[in-house]
């Protein structure tokens, strides 16, 4: 149970990162410039996840400060690994406090069985990477500040 709850903690925030700056400060924009950026950040279907995600969290989570500090760390630079494992962490803590609200986020996630990551920061370079993915799951390949990205293919069976 604690791996599986580690894996729901991590596919969250997997989802939820590239947008917790537009989640966290969704009351400065208009519903236009939101799904504009959104759009940008990874599309209209990820935004929804992310936000029924984030809907899930704030209602039960709201009054935690340890949590909504990590997520507003995250917030800040979506892009640092260092601050999504933390949260991670911190949301699988949650979790293991709170076995409903980890089988809500597993619902809203779909029940996602694969998440396939390449991450890559600063001078970073990711060359011929293959994923492939057989059902459901998430494909991710993501680099950082001076990144190169050659190569990858993404494939769903």
């Amino acid at each position: 149970m604690t791996q599986d709850i580690a894996q729901i903690a991590a596919a969250t925030v997997t989802v939820l990162a590239p947008f917790t700056p537009l989640l966290v400060e969704a009351a400065r924009f208009s519903a236009k410039a939101l799904a504009e950026m959104a759009v940008q950040k990874g599309g209209e279907a990820a935004w929804r996840k992310a936000q029924a995600l984030w809907r899930k969290l704030r209602s039960k989570c709201e009054n935690d400060p340890e949590l909504t500090g990590a997520v507003a760390l995250v917030a800040a630079r979506p892009e640092d690994e260092a601050r999504r494992t933390m949260l991670a962490e911190v949301l699988g803590i949650r979790l293991l406090q709170n076995p409903v609200l980890a089988q809500d986020l597993l619902a809203l996630l779909g029940d996602q069985q694969t998440v396939q990551q390449i991450l890559a920061s600063r001078g970073s370079w990711v060359a011929n990477v293959t994923q492939r993915i057989k059902g459901t799951g998430l494909q991710r390949v993501e680099a950082g500040e001076e990144s190169v990205i050659i190569g990858v293919q993404q494939m769903k069976e």
